[in-house]
């Protein structure tokens, strides 16, 4: 063996053992806060405190007992439910006309509905507070949920139009020749292929709207608490160790759904 070859598989191996080292510290940096959290969350005291002195549910059972946050959480759910449906029923026209036409500007159309991932979100919500003070929704349910599509609209429009794109037109074609019309072809054949990616969509939407903390602070009137908001209320103005069960379930609810979304998209 020469002595280039011995070199070399030196720095194969170190170059195997630096990435190991770099991919450990990643994971760490990653999986660590979550971690830590999901401990204090099981601490049965009411202040912080690591490690925990004494074990229990006492946080879990404080979010039953205080109506705060359950209202917040139904109010999450509230404005995410419309959020996904609204932005499906935006998407799916749009990505059928986006892949499946030749309307002038169709790409325009594509990275107008991709805007909200390149804008900062604050910049919109500055644009929006002054557009919803002249038309009178600022502070509305209306504005939440129309501002909260905004931010969603690009996730159901990635995740549906990967999928359309998979979607041979052959198929609406050959339906066409045998007489269907061009919407019937889109309706019985298109939709049905699109559902897995659909639902997906409509998933990423309802996780974005529920995770929204920027909007409702810059548009939500009085008595307009999410539960991001009501966190970070909490933070503000008292640490309270009910956050810790809070994001807990947050964390395991957001992870079951993107773990459904992931087998979605792969059917």
């Amino acid at each position: 063996m020469t002595a280039t070859t011995r070199r070399t598989r030196l720095f194969d191996r170190l170059t195997r053992v630096a990435g190991a080292v770099v991919l450990v510290l990643i994971l760490g940096f990653l999986l660590l806060p979550p971690l830590f959290v999901g401990v204090l969350s099981f601490a049965n005291q009411e202040h912080f405190g690591f490690p925990p002195q004494e074990w229990g549910f006492r946080q879990y059972i404080e979010i039953g007992d205080s109506p705060a946050w359950g209202r917040a959480v139904l109010y999450s759910i509230g404005l995410a439910v419309p959020v996904a449906v609204l932005s499906v029923l935006i998407v799916v026209p749009a990505v059928l006309a986006i892949e499946r036409s030749k309307l002038p500007g169709r790409r325009g159309i594509q990275a107008a509905g991709m805007s909200s991932l390149i804008i900062p979100i604050v910049a919109y919500a500055v644009a929006m507070y002054g557009v919803y003070a002249e038309v009178g929704l600022l502070g509305s349910y209306l504005g939440l949920v129309l501002a909260n599509t905004i931010l969603a609209i690009p996730f159901v429009l990635v995740t549906a139009g990967a999928a359309l794109s998979q979607i041979p037109p052959d198929l609406e074609l050959a339906a066409m020749t045998f007489g269907a019309s061009r919407f019937r072809a889109w309706w019985q054949i298109t939709l049905p292929l699109l559902l897995p990616a659909i639902f997906a969509g409509s998933l990423l939407a309802f996780v974005t709207s529920f995770d929204e903390a920027v909007f409702i602070n810059f548009l939500g009137g009085a008595g307009q608490v999410t539960l991001p908001k009501a966190i970070f209320d909490s933070v503000r103005i008292g640490v309270d160790p009910v956050i810790t069960a809070i994001s807990t379930i947050f964390m395991v609810a957001t992870s079951a759904l993107m773990y459904l979304v992931a087998r979605l998209r792969r059917r």
